[in-house]
């Protein structure tokens, strides 16, 4: 009579590895999930209509976190544009992220609209990873920021790091420093992760979503986690995942890949897939802990801020597509403000400065509020002194971008310009009045604009060098000035009423 033995499961795995082993063949391991919980372009502290806010936003990092192998990651722009930033200049929004377990972060070009001194300051005072991969402070990277990290997960090896758009110079005030190409960034960052073991290369980028697809598609990276653009996007074409998660939490991306190594003669290859969950905060619970630290914030706003000043009778509207689409009521009551309170004789403002996002009834109550609101970078006013041509030429700028609803729309007071969009950007502006009679492109006029404007930002080239009657330090506040205005009047009546005509 023979024995037989049979081999319990677990020696028969082992026989089989074994042999897979000496066949030149490894096991794959089991397959890792790795998620990555995704925020970007928030500055408001609470809920709008009840979606939104960092509370609800901590809700959901919690809830993943808990799940295991989850990074919180933030895409930028978030310590301006907000009202309590006029006051802080931020510092609230990084106490704030502090407490919610931010894994990594890359400043978007809004990090720096109260200047460079106002960022290294919040960038010394944050208690998480910020990754400024192309940004150059003096000789190199500004204090308390990193060039990448890398964590290790499993036994799968992440590589993060964190671009900043290269037009911020443009868009906002960074002062002294400088920011590399971010596509050339991208590559050589992407390689030099790969070199140092990564299997997955993740791009933090505040960067235009035509500038994500170009480093998809060229830069070696496996993960773009984005933001500037605001679109609500979940992306894959079979390589590169892409995703950005609108704005103001008020949806969160989750993107979970599961990864696989495998080895097989000592060579590791890497497999993954990706599956996109977008939570809409409307149905999330906001968490006490996060929602205390806001209410105080908000509170010691309320009692300077929360103070009438006077009556809209006729509709206000300040979402982004009108205010960068054409002509918007709110435009022209902030610029016939502005050129009221200086004596000029037109007035300029981008429609991107404008930055509340509502509507308002006519017959509504303003606040103080209301006003810091729809202005909230701290811009003063200008008066400068420019020819007709210039003003041709900066209003030639700010329908450039009209179909893409650029933020540097002109809204104006004073000014009546006819604008053809079918034709070819620069010959677009087909007649300009000015106060009713045809601009004279020798004659000088008196500008009232804010001083992002009047020294080039959002593409307004034309006004540097301009000679200033009011220069930054002699100018106010330009919501001090709508404010004052709107007090002044007890009622307003704004309208569109055809400053600049779209054909």
């Amino acid at each position: 009579m023979m024995l037989q033995i049979r081999p319990s499961a677990a020696l028969r795995a082992g026989f089989l590895g074994l042999s897979l082993l000496l066949s030149g063949t490894a096991l794959a391991q089991e397959a890792v999930t790795i998620r990555f919980v995704h925020t970007n372009d928030i500055d408001r502290m609470s809920a709008e209509k009840g979606r939104g806010g960092f509370a609800r936003l901590a809700t959901v990092v919690k809830e993943e976190k808990a799940k295991g192998n989850a990074f919180f990651i933030h895409a930028g722009d978030t310590i301006s544009p907000s009202l309590l930033s006029g006051f802080d200049k931020g510092a609230h929004v990084i106490d704030i992220l502090n407490r919610m377990g931010v894994d990594a972060m890359a400043p978007g070009n809004h990090e720096f609209d109260l200047g460079d001194a106002a960022f290294r300051a919040r960038m010394a005072e944050a208690k998480f990873d910020v990754l400024a991969t192309n940004i150059i402070d003096g000789n190199g990277l500004p204090a308390n920021t990193k060039a990448d990290k890398m964590v290790e997960v499993q036994g799968v090896k992440i590589g993060f790091f964190g671009l900043t758009t290269e037009t911020t110079p443009i868009e906002s005030s960074p002062g002294t420093i400088k920011f590399s190409p971010t596509v050339d960034t991208a590559r050589a960052k992407a390689k030099e992760l790969r070199e140092k073991g990564a299997d997955i290369v993740v791009a933090i980028a505040h960067t235009p979503l035509a500038v994500d697809m170009i480093i998809a598609r060229s830069a070696g990276v496996d993960v773009i986690i984005g933001g500037h653009d605001e679109h609500l996007l979940a992306f894959y074409d079979g390589k590169v995942v892409l995703s950005e998660a609108e704005s103001q939490a008020n949806f969160v991306n989750v993107v979970e890949l599961s990864v696989t190594k495998a080895t097989k003669d000592g060579k590791t290859t890497v497999t993954w897939s990706p599956n996109f969950r977008i939570v809409d905060t409307v149905n999330v619970k906001p968490d006490p802990d996060i929602e205390a630290v806001v209410k105080g914030y908000e509170d010691k706003l309320s009692k300077e801020l929360d103070v009438e000043i006077g009556v809209t009778e006729t509709a206000l509207d300040s979402r982004r597509a009108t205010v960068r689409g054409g002509e918007a009521a709110m435009g022209n009551l902030i610029t016939d403000a502005l050129k009221a309170a200086v004596g000029a004789d037109v007035a300029l403002t981008n429609g991107g400065g404008i930055r509340a996002d509502k509507q308002y009834q006519a017959g509504q109550k303003l606040t103080r509020r209301d006003i810091l609101s729809e202005m909230p970078f701290g811009n003063t006013t200008v008066l400068l002194e420019v020819t007709g041509a210039q003003i041709k030429d900066a209003l030639e700028n700010g329908v450039s971008q009209v179909r893409e609803l650029g933020g540097r729309f002109p809204q104006v007071s004073g000014i009546v310009a006819e604008v053809d969009v079918k034709e070819s950007v620069g010959s677009r502006v087909k007649s300009v009045k000015i106060n009713g009679q045809p601009l004279d492109p020798a004659k000088t006029y008196k500008l009232a604009t804010n001083d992002f404007v009047g020294r080039g930002g959002d593409g307004y080239r034309s006004f540097i060098g301009a000679k200033s009657l009011i220069d930054v330090s002699a100018s106010q506040l330009m919501a001090s000035q709508v404010i004052d205005y709107v007090a002044k009047a007890g009622k307003v009546a704004p309208n569109v009423e055809g400053r600049i005509v779209l054909r």
